[in-house]
Order: structure tokens, then C-alpha cells, then sequence
């Protein structure tokens, strides 16, 4: 998937990311942030934890990425409905 699927996906559903604590295309710095972004290239998807630590946790091109990024999206869904 690529990151314009995955905008549209996210549409479609109508789903907040920032309620999901989720960040795409950009480096934000966050306690409990997952996001991805893009360097060189390469994207990579990082996590934050509570101590502002950042965390690269997966490098790949944008398919791979975005991939991830949804089955995160939709774990962070079906999460938030119980």
C-alpha cells in the first residue's frame, strides 16, 4: 500500500489518527507516539515512549511501510471500540 491508499483508507473510514496517536510524514517527538516518515529514501516507522525516547523500529520502502502502518491503524481501532 502506498501512502496516498493509506491516506484514502483512513478516509474512507473515517478515522482520526491523532486519536490513535499515530503520526504520518513527519518526526514528532511524543510520549506514545507510532509514526512514520520518510529520509534519504527510505521510510521508516518509529515509536515514542514515556520518557520522550524515539525509537526506529522498522526501515523499508513506502509499500512496506504503509502496510505495517495500516495493520497498526486497524489493531488501534479495533482497540478503541471496547
Amino acid at each position: 500500500m502506498t501512502r496516498i491508499e493509506y491516506e484514502s483508507f483512513i478516509a474512507m473510514q473515517n478515522i482520526d489518527v491523532n486519536k490513535l496517536n499515530l503520526v504520518i510524514g513527519e518526526k514528532k517527538v511524543i510520549p506514545f507516539v507510532t509514526g512514520c516518515f520518510e529520509e534519504d529514501g527510505v521510510w521508516k516507522i518509529y515509536m515514542v515512549g514515556e520518557r520522550q525516547e524515539f525509537d526506529i523500529v522498522k526501515e523499508g520502502t513506502e509499500e512496506e511501510i504503509f502496510n505495517v502502518m495500516c495493520s497498526i491503524t486497524k489493531s488501534r481501532v479495533k482497540r478503541s471500540k471496547h
